[in-house]
């Protein structure tokens, strides 16, 4: 004889059965997704990646954005705006002359970019200030002078702490309190306005990338 199963057991097991496939359904589909990319990103996540530590790649560069407007004053005296660099591409980075520490460095790595790039490529430099009370245009002249930085190409600006801060921020670099934590990082900007890319200037890859990516850009 065959044993009869009760209406209230064969309801049991086919609930535990749908169960078990309602879990296994669950892990597959969890599985999909979280091995699948973002595909939105803020431009704050993004930037400050940028394409830092990788081996020179192919002539496709991201994009993060408008770089930030300014109006400031240039070692020379003179105002000077982010549209005196419209139609060449630039890099800025941040730096303050009192600085013993990485500015030094950075300023060096800059005077190789343009050596690497001589003034017929139209690629230009930009050095932003963080110590805007003692960084005056004579201070920045002098610092300048020092780097052989060439002066219709190589520009060094200051202005309000407030603008200096701002243009940090729209730049996706956060201002530090004290001069000595600013940022190390290189901005490649192109002739457009536009920010292509972000690199560590004490890291050789990383600077062997933005020769790299400037070079993709004067080129265009």
């Amino acid at each position: 004889m065959n044993p009869v199963v009760s209406p209230t057991r064969q309801r049991l097991v086919w609930s535990v059965l749908f169960l078990v496939f309602v879990a296994i359904g669950s892990v597959l589909i969890f599985r999909k997704f979280a091995n699948e990319p973002t595909k939105m990103q803020s431009p704050s996540q993004a930037a400050p990646a940028g394409r830092e530590g990788h081996a020179p790649q192919g002539p496709v560069l991201a994009v993060y954005g408008r770089a930030p407007e300014f109006d400031l004053t240039e070692r020379g005296g003179q105002i000077f705006s982010e549209k005196n660099l419209l139609g060449k591409p630039w890099v800025a980075d941040f730096i303050f002359t009192s600085c013993a520490g990485q500015c030094p460095l950075m300023s060096l790595e800059m005077r190789k970019l343009q050596k690497t790039f001589p003034e017929v490529t139209g690629l230009q430099f930009v050095s932003f200030t963080v110590d805007p009370e003692r960084d005056t245009p004579e201070v920045l002249s002098q610092y300048a002078d020092r780097y052989g930085a060439e002066k219709d190409r190589w520009f060094f600006l200051t202005g309000t702490r407030g603008e200096l801060d701002r243009i940090q921020k729209e730049f996706y670099l956060t201002p530090a309190e004290q001069p000595m934590m600013h940022s190390v990082r290189f901005i490649l900007v192109d002739g457009e306005g536009e920010t292509r890319g972000y690199y560590d200037s004490s890291d050789e890859a990383s600077m062997k990338q933005l020769i790299h990516d400037a070079g993709v850009l004067v080129n265009q």
